[in-house]
C-alpha cells in the first residue's frame, strides 16, 4: 500500500511590486499550477499620508476583498493569518495608492509518496 500527499515546504522567492496608482493592480501574475499556498503579504508605505490598502483573492470567478487596512507614512503591515492556497488562474490584487510596496510570500506544496515499507516511493 502506498500514499502520496502534498506538504508545505519550500518557501518560494518573493513577488515584489510597487503600485503607481489607487487601482486594483494584479502583484505578479495569474498562477500556472496548484502548488503554490500565499503565506503572508508585506505592506511597505514609502511616503505621504496614510493609505488604506485592500488586498483582493480572485479564484478565477469571483473576487473576495481578504484584508484592509490603514498604513501611516513610513510604516509596514503583515499580513500572515492566511494561507490560501492558489490554484490555477487565481490572482491576488491590491488596490493602495502610490508609494506602496506590496510582497507576497509563497510556499510550495511539495510532493510525498511512501509505500507500505516506509521508503519513499
Amino acid at each position: 500500500m502506498a500514499f502520496t500527499m502534498d506538504y508545505g515546504g519550500m518557501i518560494e522567492t518573493p513577488v515584489c511590486q510597487h503600485l503607481t496608482n489607487t487601482s486594483k493592480t494584479v502583484i505578479g501574475s495569474a498562477y500556472v499550477n496548484d502548488a503554490l499556498t500565499l503565506s503572508a503579504v508585506a505592506i511597505a508605505h514609502a511616503a505621504g499620508a496614510a493609505k488604506t490598502v485592500s488586498v483582493y483573492w480572485y479564484n478565477g470567478s469571483t473576487e473576495s476583498l481578504i484584508w484592509r487596512k490603514s498604513i501611516a507614512q513610513n510604516d509596514s503591515a503583515l499580513l500572515t493569518d492566511l494561507p490560501i492556497r492558489l490554484r490555477k488562474g487565481h490572482e491576488i490584487r491590491v488596490a493602495g495608492d502610490a508609494d506602496v510596496h506590496v510582497t507576497l510570500i509563497h510556499s510550495f506544496a511539495l510532493p510525498y509518496a511512501q509505500s507500505q515499507g516506509g521508503g519513499m516511493v
